[in-house]
C-alpha cells in the first residue's frame, strides 16, 4: 500500500510539473483530460465551460468541449460547439479530418444509427449544405463529387434546378469520354439510376419555366429536355441487358424502372392520356399492354399509314419503343441463351421449297401470306409458353407501328444508330424471325447472312451460332436458291459438335418437317440446334432439292445416287419414295451409283440395286474399278472375276448395316460437298 500511494504521488506531482510548463489554454485543456481519465465529468465540463469563455478564440479549448459533449451524450450541445468551431476554424487539420469522417458516413448511409449520423442531423440546413458542398468540391473524382451531392439533392430537392442539372452535365460528359462498356460506365450508371429519376420526380423542375443555374444563368427547361433524359436511360438500361442480361436473366428490373421514368416523364410532360387510359405496367401480359397501346393512339394492325394524336404522338411513340425492346429481348432470351447451358432454338417455316405459280397467283398469296401463317411454337415433347408467342407478336406489331409514318420511322432509326442497336446479335435474331414471319426471307438471309460473317471461325460449332446458318438454309429454299440452300445446309452438318450419342437404327428421334401442305399455308415452328434435330431438317431440304433434278432431268445420275443415300437417314419411312427412284431407273435403262455405294448400309437398298445388277435389259454399274483410272467400271456379264468384285463390295456394305447413319451422312456430306453444291 505505502508502495502504491508513492507511486500515485509521484504521478501527480509528475503531472502537476507538466502543467506548470503548459500554456494557461493548454493547462485547461490537459486538466479537463485528466479529470475525464478519473470519470469525473461534472469537474471536467466545469473547466471546459469557464475555459471557453476564458479562451473562446482558442481552438483546442473548443474541440475539447466539442468532444466532451460527444462523450456524455449531449449532441444538441455538440451540434452548436461544432457550428462555432466550423465558422471559427474550418481549416483546422484536426476539424477537417472529423468532418472528412462524419460526410463519409453520410454519404456512404451504413449507419442508420450513429454518433455522427445523429449530428449530422441535428446541423441546420445551412451548415449541412456548406459540408455537404465543401466536401465535393475537394473530390477529385467526377462520381466521388456526385455522390456527395446526390445527399444534398435528396435532403433538399430545391437544389435539383442548381446542382442536379450541373451533375447531369458533368456525369454525361464523363461517360461519353470512357471507352468502357455501357455496363462497366459508372459515371452512366449514377446518371441513369440515381440523377435522371431525381430531377423527373422533381418538384421544382417545370417544363416551360425558367430556371437559374448555378452558374447564374438562366434556361427554359423544354419537354425534350425530359426526352433527352428518358431516352439516355433507355440507351443505357437496354443496352446493359443487351451485352449482360441474356446470360443471367436479370433484365426484368431494368424494364421496370424504364417504365416508372416514363410515368414520371408522362406527368411531368402533361400526357394526361396516359393517365386517363391507365397505361399498364410491366408486370402484365405482353398482349394487355400493346392491346393498351392500340386504344391510346387508335391504331390498329390493318391501317396501311397511321399518326397519332399530337397531343401524345411523342408518348405513344416512346410507349412502342420500350415495348418494342421488352418483348423482343425476352422473345429472344428464351430461345438462346450463350453460355447458360440451355437448348438454342431457331425459327423455320415447314413449307421448304414455294411450288411454281404464276405471277396472279404469286400476288393473291402475297395478299393472304399474313393471314395463312400459324406460329406453332412447339417441338416435339416442347411446349413453349403462351407467353413467348405473344411476346414476339407483339414486338411484331411495335415494329410495324414505328415504321407506321416518316416522323416515326425516323425518330425509331435515330435511336438504334445512337444506341448500336443494330450491331445486337439478339436482336438481329429477332429482325431475322420477323421477316420470316412477314414472308420476306430475301432480307431474312441478308441479316442472317451478315451475322453469320462476324462470328469468327473458332465460334461457329457453337449451336447460338449455327442458328444463323440454319435459319439461311430455310431461307435459301424458300426462295428457291437451291445452291445455297444445299450448300449451308452441308455446311450446317459439317459443323455440328458431334457430343450427342449417335442415333441407334436408321429412323431419326424427330420426323422431319413436313412439305405437303396447301402452298398458301406457311407454318412456322421451332427447331432444336441440335444433332436429333438439326440433320433430319437439313438432310430433308436437299432431299427436296435432289428430288426434283433427279426427276426432272433423265441424264442426273449422280443427283439420283445421291438421293439413295440420304433416304436411308429416314428409313423405312422413305420407302415409298426409293419406290420411285427405282421406276426412273427402269425406265432410264441405265443408272450408275458406283461413286456412292460406300454411302449404302440399309440392307433393302442394297438389294433392290443388285437385283436391278442381274436384269438384262438393265445396264447397272455398282462398282468403280480403279485400274489406272476410274473409266472401266464393273457392270453386269463382264466377267467371273468382276462380279466377285461386285459382290465384294456389297457384301461389305452389308456387314456395316448395324452401323448407326449418322457418321457414315457426316462423312458424305464431308467427302461429297462439292459433288452435290455441284449439280445444283
Amino acid at each position: 500500500r505505502k508502495r502504491v500511494s508513492a507511486v500515485g504521488s509521484w504521478y501527480e506531482t509528475h503531472i502537476q510539473g507538466l502543467f506548470v510548463m503548459l500554456s494557461d489554454c493548454e493547462w485547461v485543456v490537459e486538466r479537463c483530460k485528466a479529470l475525464l481519465n478519473k470519470n469525473d465529468k461534472n469537474a471536467a465540463k466545469a473547466w471546459i465551460l469557464t475555459a471557453r469563455s476564458l479562451f473562446p478564440d482558442d481552438f483546442d479549448v473548443q474541440y475539447e468541449a466539442f468532444s466532451l459533449h460527444l462523450c456524455s451524450g449531449e449532441l444538441n450541445e455538440a451540434a452548436s460547439v461544432f457550428v462555432n468551431l466550423y465558422s471559427k476554424f474550418p481549416s483546422r487539420p484536426k476539424l477537417q479530418h472529423y468532418v472528412s469522417d462524419l460526410v463519409t458516413e453520410v454519404v456512404s448511409g451504413q449507419l442508420q444509427e450513429g454518433v455522427k449520423t445523429d449530428l449530422f442531423n441535428l446541423l441546420s440546413n445551412v451548415t449541412q449544405r456548406t459540408l455537404l458542398r465543401e466536401a465535393a468540391d475537394k473530390a477529385t473524382e467526377v462520381v466521388d463529387r456526385c455522390r456527395i451531392l446526390l445527399v444534398e439533392l435528396r435532403l433538399f430537392p430545391d437544389s435539383a434546378t442548381t446542382i442536379g442539372l450541373d451533375m447531369y452535365d458533368q456525369l454525361s460528359q464523363a461517360s461519353s469520354s470512357t471507352q468502357l462498356l455501357i455496363a462497366d460506365n459508372k459515371h452512366r450508371n449514377m446518371l441513369v439510376n440515381d440523377v435522371i429519376p431525381l430531377l423527373v420526380n422533381s418538384p421544382h423542375i417545370h417544363t416551360g419555366q425558367p430556371i437559374t443555374r448555378s452558374d447564374g444563368t438562366s434556361t427554359t427547361l423544354k419537354t425534350s429536355h425530359l426526352c433527352q433524359w428518358l431516352e439516355s436511360a433507355a440507351s443505357y438500361y437496354t443496352t446493359v441487358i443487351s451485352e449482360g442480361a441474356l446470360q443471367n436473366k436479370t433484365g426484368r428490373v431494368g424494364w421496370e424502372k424504364l417504365h416508372s421514368l416514363l410515368m414520371m416523364t408522362a406527368d411531368k410532360c402533361g400526357w394526361k392520356e396516359v393517365f386517363v387510359t391507365k397505361m399498364p405496367g410491366p408486370h402484365l401480359a405482353p398482349l394487355v399492354r400493346w392491346m393498351g397501346l392500340e386504344k391510346l393512339s387508335g391504331y390498329n394492325t390493318r391501317m396501311q399509314s397511321f399518326e397519332a394524336p399530337r397531343s401524345i404522338a411523342i408518348a405513344c411513340f416512346y410507349i412502342a419503343v420500350f415495348l418494342f425492346f421488352e418483348t423482343a429481348w425476352e422473345y429472344c432470351s428464351s430461345l438462346f441463351s450463350p453460355g447458360g447451358g440451355q437448348p438454342c432454338w431457331v425459327m423455320i417455316e415447314e413449307r421448304l421449297v414455294r411450288p411454281v405459280e404464276d405471277k396472279s397467283a404469286a400476288k393473291r398469296r402475297k395478299l393472304d401470306d399474313s393471314s395463312e401463317t400459324h406460329l406453332n411454337f412447339q417441338s416435339g415433347s416442347v411446349t413453349f409458353d403462351q407467353r413467348l408467342v405473344e411476346c414476339f407478336t407483339v414486338a411484331t406489331n411495335c415494329w410495324e407501328f414505328l415504321q407506321s409514318n416518316v416522323t416515326y420511322r425516323g425518330e425509331f432509326s435515330r435511336l438504334c444508330q445512337q444506341w448500336g442497336a443494330f450491331e445486337w446479335s439478339w436482336l438481329s435474331s429477332f429482325r431475322a424471325d420477323m421477316n420470316m414471319y412477314k414472308g420476306e426471307h430475301e432480307i431474312a438471309a441478308q441479316v442472317l447472312q451478315h451475322e453469320w460473317q462476324k462470328i469468327p471461325e473458332t465460334e461457329r460449332t457453337k449451336p447460338e451460332s449455327l442458328r444463323y446458318l440454319i435459319q439461311t438454309v430455310n431461307c435459301c429454299a424458300l426462295m428457291g436458291d437451291i445452291k445455297g440452300a444445299c450448300t449451308h445446309a452441308c455446311d450446317v452438318i459439317r459443323l455440328l459438335p458431334d457430343n450427342t450419342e449417335p442415333q441407334k437404327g436408321s429412323a431419326p428421334a424427330v420426323p422431319p418437317p413436313a412439305i405437303n401442305r396447301p402452298p398458301a399455308f406457311r407454318q412456322l415452328r421451332l427447331l432444336k440446334c441440335c444433332c436429333a434435330d438439326t440433320i433430319p431438317f437439313c438432310t430433308e431440304v436437299i432431299i427436296k432439292t435432289l428430288q426434283d433434278i433427279a426427276f426432272s432431268d433423265p441424264t442426273q445420275d449422280l443427283a439420283l445416287g445421291q438421293l439413295v443415300v440420304l433416304l436411308q437417314y429416314n428409313w423405312p419411312r422413305e420407302e415409298e419414295r426409293f419406290a420411285s427412284i427405282i421406276t426412273a431407273i427402269q425406265k432410264r435403262k441405265k443408272f450408275s451409283i458406283a461413286d456412292y455405294l460406300p454411302y449404302i448400309i440399309v440392307i433393302d437398298m442394297l438389294e433392290e440395286l443388285v437385283f436391278l445388277s442381274n436384269c438384262e435389259s438393265l445396264e447397272i454399274t455398282l462398282v468403280a474399278h480403279a485400274e489406272g483410272s476410274r473409266t472401266r467400271t464393273v457392270t453386269r456379264g463382264l466377267n467371273r472375276e468382276a462380279r466377285e468384285e461386285l459382290m465384294a463390295a456389297v457384301d461389305r456394305q452389308v456387314q456395316r448395316c448395324h452401323e448407326p447413319i449418322e457418321p457414315v451422312l457426316r462423312e458424305f456430306f464431308q467427302k461429297e460437298k462439292l459433288c452435290i453444291t455441284s449439280e445444283k
